[in-house]
Formats: C-alpha cells, sequence, structure tokens
C-alpha cells in the first residue's frame, strides 16, 4: 500500500474517536486491545497476546534485523480504594495524574462484569458552601459521586474496591487540524502504529517487524519490558508525545516541541534523575533524521531532562538493545489533550520509511 497523505488524515479523523474514548486505564487495556484487533482485522500480520496483555503483531521479512515498534495502550486513570457508608467513592492514581485535572469531570467506572458506570469527581471543597481556596495536593482530597446514599447501595451496581475509573474527555474539532481528547497519550499514537502495519501489508522487503501494542507504560513500561525481553528486538522504537510548550507564558527558550511543525525524533529525556531515562543510539537518531530530511517530512528534537517512555526500559535489556522515540508533538498532557493531525500523518510517514529503508 503506498503512502497517500490526504487518507491517513481521514482515517484518523475517523478512528480517533474510538481509540480516544475506549476505556483503558493502566491493567486494564482488554477494550483497547479489542478495538486494534477490530481495525485491524484485515491486517496480514499474525498477532499474539502475552502474559501481561501487550498485543504483538509480527510479519516476518528479510530476515535482516528485529525492529520493535511500541505504542501504549494504557491511559493514566484511578482506582477505587475505598467506598464510604454515604456512598461516596475515595481513589488513588494509575499513573500520573495532577489533582488540578479532577475538579468536576465525568468519570467512567468500569466494574468487574464490564459495565460502565458514571460518575462525577470533585474535591472536599467544590465551591458551595466552602471556597477552594489552595491546589489540593492530593487525589485524596477528591470523592466520585455516582448517585447512592450508601455503601451497599454502590455495590449493588457491582461497584468494588480495586475497580478501575477513567476520567472522560470527548474528541473534539479544533479549527482547521487540531483536535482535543482523552487518552491522545498515547491512542494517536496507536493509530500511527496501526496505520504502519496497514501500509506494509503484503510487503516482504521490510525487516521482521514487530508492532506492539503495550500494557501499563503510564506506571514503569511493564508491559515493555516483557515484550522487548520475549522478541530479543536490534531495535526498539518507542512511539509517545512529546510535550509542545508552545503557549502562553513559556518563552521560547524553553520549548521542547510546538504543534503543527512536523514529527518528533527523541534524543533524550528524564536524565535529570540519572534513573530510569535515555539517551537515544546516536545511529538511530541519525537513520531517521536522514529518512525525515530524504523525504522532506518536517521534524523537531525532543531533548529534554523529563519524563521517560517505554524506549527508556527497553534500551539496557538482553545486554543492550538500539532504542530511541519518535513522537508527536502533544499540548496539555494528562488532561484535554490536543494534536495535530498534520503532526500524526508526518509521523506516520516517517516510521513507515525508515522501516522501508532497514530491510
Amino acid at each position: 500500500m503506498e503512502f497517500n497523505r490526504e487518507q491517513i488524515e481521514k482515517n484518523f479523523r475517523q478512528r480517533i474517536k474510538g481509540l480516544s474514548s475506549v476505556f483503558g486505564p493502566s491493567g486494564f487495556e482488554e477494550e483497547v486491545a479489542e478495538l486494534i484487533k477490530q481495525n485491524l482485522a484485515d491486517s496480514d500480520f499474525t498477532h499474539s497476546t502475552d502474559v501481561l496483555g501487550n498485543l504483538i503483531y509480527h510479519r516476518k521479512g528479510t530476515g535482516s534485523k528485529k525492529i520493535l515498534i511500541a505504542a501504549h495502550m494504557d491511559e493514566i486513570g484511578l482506582i477505587i480504594r475505598h467506598i464510604d457508608s454515604k456512598g461516596f467513592i475515595w481513589v488513588d492514581t494509575l499513573g500520573g495524574f495532577a489533582p488540578q485535572q479532577f475538579f468536576g469531570k465525568r468519570v467512567i467506572i468500569k466494574t468487574d462484569e464490564g459495565k460502565h458506570i458514571n460518575g462525577i469527581i470533585n474535591s472536599l471543597h467544590p465551591g458551595r458552601p466552602d471556597r477552594c481556596t489552595t491546589m489540593p495536593s492530593s487525589v485524596h482530597e477528591f470523592f466520585i459521586e455516582v448517585g447512592c446514599e450508601s455503601r451497599q447501595e454502590v455495590l449493588d451496581l457491582g461497584i468494588e474496591e480495586g475497580n478501575a475509573v477513567s476520567i472522560d474527555y470527548p474528541v473534539i474539532e479544533l479549527g482547521k487540524h487540531k483536535l482535543g481528547g482523552k487518552a491522545l497519550d498515547d491512542r494517536a499514537l496507536v493509530f500511527i502504529l496501526e496505520e504502519v502495519v496497514r501500509l506494509l501489508q503484503g510487503r516482504e522487503d521490510i525487516p521482521d517487524l514487530y508492532a506492539v501494542f503495550t500494557t501499563q507504560e503510564e506506571v514503569g513500561a511493564r508491559g515493555a519490558i516483557v515484550a522487548a525481553t520475549n522478541i530479543k528486538p536490534d531495535i526498539a522504537i518507542a512511539l509517545d508525545m512529546s510535550l509542545a510548550t508552545d503557549i502562553p507564558g513559556v518563552p521560547e527558550s524553553e520549548y521542547i516541541n510546538v504543534l503543527g511543525k512536523g514529527t518528533s525524533i527523541k534524543v533524550m529525556d528524564k536524565l535529570s534523575t540519572c534513573i530510569g531515562g535515555l539517551i537515544a543510539h546516536p545511529q538511530l537518531v541519525h537513520d531517521l533524521k536522514k529518512v525525515a530530511k530524504d523525504n522532506q517530512i518536517p521534524y523537531g528534537i525532543e531533548a529534554y531532562a523529563a519524563g521517560a517512555t517505554d524506549a527508556s526500559f527497553m534500551q539496557t535489556l538482553n545486554g543492550g538493545i538500539i532504542a530511541g522515540g519518535v513522537q508527536i508533538p502533544m499540548r496539555y498532557v494528562h488532561s484535554y489533550e490536543v494534536v495535530d493531525v498534520r503532526d500524526v500523518v508526518d509521523t506516520v510517514e516517517l516510521l513507515y520509511r525508515y522501516i522501508l529503508t532497514q530491510a
């Protein structure tokens, strides 16, 4: 299948609403995996699932090398830790949520039986009778209302401690090129990896390719660690977001990436702590940049001393893996996230053309 920019943009606008809205906090990614299987139902890649729930699409190529490309299925979320006698639900976080994201949001609770229950999360000082005069510092200052008047009434709905919770933001169009939604980190990249699989159908002039939709990235890249340990790739590329900080109040000297200027090639992350960060392999960075330049694909560079992706954890496995990252710039990460459709298409093209150079 040939690369068609207009068709990929159309595909993204059609499929991102489903990918964004599907329920999938860390450790509870089953619905995301099922949707991906539907989206790739006509793929000639073989697929399998491992013990951690990673969904692995594989196509045997020339055998020259094994490339693993990872996009994580999970979203940041909440988990129920207590249901009180009045029917209010108290939670902890699954991943990097900040308390300012919680006020008055709609949430979805998934029961063990698979039912989705609506709720609203709010703080101990929601506005009346007491105003919130300081920003809450802990998720423990928030509770969920599901309309019940007792603990037993909540239990009768099928809700229990240990159930996962997703905060809901519907996908919206913003101007000509931008979209906002929930879990675009990393579902916009899940779309990108789906498109790469679709573009490479029927091709034998590629390396052995593993498209891995990983679990539990937001809580320590557990899925990617297991997948890379089992697959033993020569090259591992993590698809994730890069912070687009081109917003009011941020000087240009502190920009990490910007929207609408192309894909992002990772050079570095999380080195401020010297634990769990990545310096991308120089040859991989060189090769990705060369493909971008040769094909006139606009790109930026991420050299940012915070954050981490699946690549950070895969790099040192199995005696060492050539690892790096390809990303899309994203604003307002872990809240109402915003992406530029043009950057999404640029990222699909970079990955597609890079893989064709590796046979």
